[in-house]
């Protein structure tokens, strides 16, 4: 509707205007531009706030953080390679077996642990050696041949 007002105030005018009142005209269409501009730049802020929607649905705004924080726990969850999930049960294994040496650790006892724990680890690492460079050299392992 002001686009036809405008447009009927066009035909109004006389054409032989002067450049102050073309000056004029530009200035104000400026003005009215910007001011528009101000009026859409204030509105988009407003729908972008994201403290209103939270004041106006809390259990909402609680909701949707919850589930954005799934989703991104599922993105960023390390996956447990085969070879760790062997050696996690090894060592669950290993720790069930000990039980009784580790409550009573004190003295004699902590030496034959703390021996014990370090020959475990040794044995582990030679395990994750041997299964690790097995597949990558493509041969056969020749202390099991004998030869």
């Amino acid at each position: 509707m002001v686009a036809k007002e405008r447009h009927a105030e066009t035909k109004k005018r006389p054409v032989d205007r002067s450049s102050d009142d073309i000056r004029q005209d530009i200035a104000k269409e400026e003005e009215n531009i910007s001011h528009a501009v101000e009026q859409i730049g204030e509105r988009i802020h407003e729908k972008l706030d994201w403290r209103g929607y939270v004041k106006e649905s809390p259990y909402w705004a609680i909701g949707a953080a919850a589930g954005l924080g799934y989703l991104a726990s599922g993105i960023f969850r390390t996956r447990t390679t085969p070879m760790e999930r062997i050696m996690g049960s090894v060592a669950v294994e290993v720790r069930d077996a000990l039980g009784g040496m580790a409550a009573g650790a004190s003295g004699p006892g902590l030496i034959k642990l703390t021996l014990l724990s370090i020959a475990t680890k040794a044995a582990a690492k030679w395990m994750k050696k041997v299964t690790s460079a097995a597949p990558e050299s493509g041969q056969k392992d020749q202390t099991v041949s004998g030869r």
